[in-house]
């Protein structure tokens, strides 16, 4: 991972100063720069997955005269982000409050909400003013690599009364909540990308994004409690100035638009390195990056990231207070 570095920041980066006026200087975040590395990943589904919004049916695009599966970013970012605070919390430098609901007291200084997490992810509140802050990684929709005719399934329900029958004993009719659900079957390939432009991530923030996705889960809110129903796969990471066409999980999904035969994990990405890695100046594997999470993974395990979190929580966190004090900012 060490060629990739050079499309990322420093820690000792992460803080600009810009004059307010003829005597004072204001302190925000550091001014985007050229750089940019892009994350291709293989969501392989291993058990069945919903993915839908109010309608019963899975959630598709057309592209290309062809229906596919499209997953929103949140689908996976949602989870990721709380795997993340679930990190941050066993190192004791950060996730000290629920995802979805971010207060700061008056008393309290914005580091002591904000951390590693939301400079990867972003988040927003509101403290006597709104704080925005825009995630430094963005998390492209996952597409289908065959169209979603050949990826889907469906079962019939039905919602019944706990003692077996279809009597609703409440309003003393039967029950007509019958349904079918549509879900997405174990071996499908969904292509993800996740990109981070501008320089405005630290090495120690990217180690903790991978960290995140390391580890695999659950994922939707209908089936996984069923447990782990995704495995992910790393392609492979690619640092350029600039982003490139291939970035886009549409544009890969393009290069199976006429494959035969059986796609699984492994032949996939190998077609997907080797487009992306055409396109870009450095270029890692899927094995040169899983085998970096891998040891990312084992040292989480062995308690030997500790000093490298709190070491980043320290300057994440001056750069939330010197960005929204206006004490320390001026």
């Amino acid at each position: 991972m060490e060629q990739v570095k050079q499309y990322l920041s420093t820690l000792d980066e992460l803080i600009g100063e810009s004059p307010k006026d003829e005597k004072s200087i204001y302190k925000h975040p550091a001014m985007k720069k050229a750089g940019t590395v892009s994350i291709i990943l293989l969501r392989e589904v291993i058990a069945p997955l919903v993915i839908k919004n109010s309608e019963e049916e899975v959630t598709d695009i057309d592209w290309q005269d062809e229906a596919y599966i499209r997953a929103v970013p949140n689908k996976f970012k949602y989870t990721e982000r709380g795997r993340g605070l679930q990190i941050l919390r066993y190192l004791k430098c950060g996730g000290t409050q629920a995802q979805n609901k971010t207060i700061i007291l008056k008393s309290q200084d914005p580091s002591d909400v904000f951390d590693m997490n939301t400079l990867i992810y972003g988040d927003s509140t509101n403290s006597q003013q709104v704080l925005p802050i825009k995630a430094a990684v963005n998390y492209s929709d996952a597409i289908s690599l065959k169209p979603k005719e050949f990826c889907v399934g469906e079962t019939f329900h039905n919602r019944a009364a706990e003692d077996g029958t279809l009597w609703d004993a409440e309003n003393k009719k039967n029950s007509d909540n019958l349904f079918n659900r549509h879900y997405v079957m174990p071996g499908t390939l969904l292509v993800q990308v996740l990109t981070t432009r501008g320089k405005v991530l630290p090495p120690e923030a990217m180690d903790h994004l991978l960290l995140s996705i390391g580890f695999a889960g659950a994922y939707g809110g209908q089936t996984s409690i069923t447990g782990t129903n995704v495995k992910t796969h790393f392609v492979g990471a690619y640092g350029d100035l600039f982003e490139r066409e291939i970035s886009s999980p549409y544009i890969l999904n393009q290069l199976f638009k006429d494959f035969e035969g059986d796609l699984d994990a492994e032949k996939a990405s190998e077609m997907i390195h080797s487009a992306a890695k055409a396109q870009h100046k450095v270029s890692l594997n899927s094995n040169e990056v899983t085998d970096y999470v891998d040891g990312l993974m084992k040292r989480f395990e062995n308690d030997q990231l500790s000093s490298q979190y709190q070491n980043a929580a320290k300057k994440i966190g001056n750069l939330f207070n010197s960005w929204f004090n206006k004490e320390e900012a001026a």
